[in-house]
């Protein structure tokens, strides 16, 4: 397995990120669901944005949406959404190309690992959030993480691992704290059988019980107060 930087595996698993199926993506999808379901944003910011996935599904529900990535070949596929074009911005985290206080909801979903500075992020998160807003952030559970699991990706044969930061949980309800924001969620998510089916595609049905005893996402929803 080759490890390359959270840009470079972003650049080369951008043209294949939707098309291949994935057991944890299709968690995220399921639990995020649920947990934006009663959210009825005016404006969503979509920090990390990837492909434009979760800007689609606001999207649909009516929301005016934009999205940040650092990674430019992200980007491009995202704009091949052409309700997207016009809405995406290439940005770091840290350095959020957005004025103060713009959205009434900031997702940030399996991306949060990638951030070199975890306080500044959510800083930044918390600052483009409009008093009475939420940001909601997914990813990773470090329990998964501990276990051995790796962020990676298989391309034309070959198998990259990306670098990334193992944040404890402690860590970052310090950092949301720090940036000012009151929780309101915080769940874990562990694989169920309705992700069986992606194990089974893989070839890798007996690794679902293993898998499922371990918590795979984390999610936290925080407001910011008026």
């Amino acid at each position: 397995m080759t490890r390359v930087s959270a840009m470079e595996g972003h650049r080369l698993w951008a043209e294949s990120y939707d098309a291949a199926p994935n057991a944890l993506v299709a968690l995220e999808t399921r639990i995020m669901r649920r947990i934006l379901r009663p959210v009825r944003p005016k404006r969503m910011i979509d920090v990390a944005c990837g492909t434009g996935r979760w800007m689609l599904r606001m999207q649909q529900r009516g929301a005016s949406v934009f999205g940040v990535d650092g990674c430019n070949a992200m980007l491009s596929e995202a704009a091949k959404h052409s309700s997207l074009r016009g809405k995406l911005l290439l940005g770091d985290a840290a350095h959020l190309p957005i004025t103060n206080g713009t959205a009434d909801l900031v997702l940030c979903s399996l991306a949060l690992g990638y951030f070199a500075d975890l306080q500044q992020s959510m800083r930044e998160l918390a600052r483009i959030c409009a008093p009475g807003g939420q940001v909601a952030i997914c990813d990773l559970h470090p329990e998964g993480l501990a276990a051995g699991w790796t962020r990676s990706f298989t391309r034309e044969g070959a198998k990259y691992e990306i670098e990334h930061h193992v944040y404890q949980w402690k860590q970052i309800e310090l950092a949301a704290n720090d940036a000012g924001l009151c929780m309101v969620v915080h769940e874990s998510a562990k694989f169920g059988e309705l992700e069986q089916p992606f194990f089974q595609n893989a070839g890798k049905q007996h690794a679902l019980a293993k898998a499922a005893a371990v918590p795979a996402l984390f999610v936290g929803v925080w407001k910011r107060p008026c």
